[in-house]
């Protein structure tokens, strides 16, 4: 991008757009932590429904966590075809998937459909995250990325209050919203000619279209980034007429362009601080509803106020993490706040009275909702604006998911030799520690710098040594 469109598209001002966009984009990471807890919530019902073992739903658990990363081939297409037009796909694919979920009668279509609602669901966080990242004045991007991101745990804490009613134990009186679910699967079924079924958890996704559909219909509000707009001129300007012909030949050339040796490092870094939090997160939400309904034999009552309080703290520590990040800076922040996630997750599995699981579930979700925050601002802010969506792609949605996938099955296969799930996932709460000593050593700090001066920092600071991650 030319220095003066660079200029021309740095925000100086929040203006009435800018609140409009948030409010559009606010929707998607909303919807990943409502859909995040509401797979957690549902998972006795399901496995109940489907027959799935505690052992085998780590497998289901990593095998829907797989759409996450396939996600990754849309955040490619976002660098070509615009952050607008893939924002609509996503919320449409999310809407008919997550809907679709409702009527699986086994458990190979019951992770299909959650699969592909993952993949459309995370592309569309990401990319929300993305837009704030380039629209937003440079004094502001940290806090409006903090914010947007903590609603993912808003998110969780509307579902923690509305599952009670819909998710009912047997004997439990029902109710106008579990009817109204309850009704709708009924009727679907009845008009595709499945096999009746009025287990809750299906009330419980079918409930989940209606907002969706309405989310759909404001995004034909929003406009294009203008960072992708004039970064699309520049490249198309500097093009023959017969090389914009082949748009999707520089489309796949610029695939590999964030492991080349400028990128690489920058790459490297948000990768591994990525696989070291999904260590530990991916297993505890995959696994604390199982462990407090069957082990600590928790209500649903109980296990939603507990995630409702808990979360609470989640909201808090993502404004806590915006604040520091822009005043105190990236690292301190990231890495400070990963110790601490450590820390709060063992002890959430091994303090096992009723106040302690009120307790560490809101250090626990403090302390990762922070230490995730900072770690999105970098995942955003590290790459330019012609191969952001890109490198965000390989970073975050691709590379740095492995252990989200590949931990839930360890955690499933450790359950039994070790003893229970508060063993096992002992095991893994050292990832965050690992976490904090690679920000500390490697992380750069972009305080308080615009995206563009970002890149010059990092060319100035990172690529002499970018031999070094080889």
């Amino acid at each position: 991008m030319s220095q003066g469109s660079a200029e021309n598209v740095e925000a100086t001002r929040l203006d009435g757009y800018l609140v409009f966009l948030f409010f559009l984009l606010s929707t998607a990471t909303l919807f990943d932590g409502f859909d995040n807890a509401m797979f957690g919530f549902a998972a006795p019902d399901v496995r109940s429904t489907l027959g799935i073992s505690r052992e085998q739903w780590g497998f289901v658990s990593g095998a829907t966590r797989a759409g996450v990363m396939l996600s990754f081939v849309f955040l490619l297409t976002a660098d070509r075809l615009g952050r607008r037009t893939l924002l609509m796909v996503t919320v449409v694919g999310f809407t008919v998937f997550n809907t679709m979920t409702a009527f699986v009668t086994s458990t190979s279509e019951f992770v299909v459909c959650q699969m592909l609602a993952r993949l459309f669901l995370t592309a569309e966080y990401s990319l929300a995250i993305i837009v704030v990242g380039e629209e937003y004045p440079a004094r502001l991007r940290g806090r409006a990325i903090a914010i947007l991101t903590s609603l993912a745990t808003v998110g969780v804490m509307a579902m923690a209050k509305i599952q009670p009613y819909v998710l009912l134990s047997e004997g439990e009186e029902s109710n106008w919203l579990h009817a109204l679910g309850v009704g709708m699967v009924a009727a679907i079924q009845g008009f595709f000619g499945l096999d009746p079924d009025d287990s809750s958890w299906r009330a419980l996704y079918v409930l989940s279209a209606f907002p969706l559909l309405l989310v759909l219909f404001l995004r034909i509000g929003m406009r294009e980034t203008r960072r992708f707009t004039a970064s699309s001129e520049d490249r198309d300007s500097g093009l023959q007429e017969g090389e914009r012909q082949s748009g999707l030949a520089e489309q796949w050339k610029s695939v590999g362009m964030p492991w080349s040796a400028r990128y690489r490092r920058r790459t490297w870094i948000v990768t591994l601080l990525w696989n070291c939090v999904h260590l530990v997160t991916a297993p505890s939400t995959v696994y604390w509803v199982i462990y407090a309904r069957e082990d600590l034999g928790l209500s649903t009552t109980e296990v939603g106020d507990i995630v409702f309080w808990g979360y609470g703290g989640g909201v808090l520590g993502h404004f806590v993490a915006g604040y520091l990040i822009d005043r105190v800076g990236r690292k301190w922040t990231c890495s400070g706040f990963y110790v601490a996630a450590a820390v709060s997750i063992y002890l959430l599995y091994h303090v096992p009275t009723l106040s302690g699981q009120y307790i560490w579930m809101f250090f626990t979700v403090f302390s990762f909702g922070a230490a995730i925050t900072a770690t999105h601002v970098y995942a955003s802010e590290l790459f330019p604006t012609e191969i952001r969506a890109t490198g965000y792609g390989w970073t975050t949605n691709l590379a740095g998911r492995v252990t989200e996938v590949v931990t839930p099955m360890a955690i499933g296969l450790m359950i039994v030799p070790l003893g229970g799930i508060p063993a096992a996932i002992a095991v893994v709460a050292v990832g965050p520690v690992l976490g904090a000593l690679l920000v500390m050593r490697y992380a750069p700090e972009t305080k308080g710098l615009t995206l563009e001066e970002v890149q010059i920092h990092l060319a100035r600071e990172m690529e002499p040594t970018a031999e070094s991650l080889d």
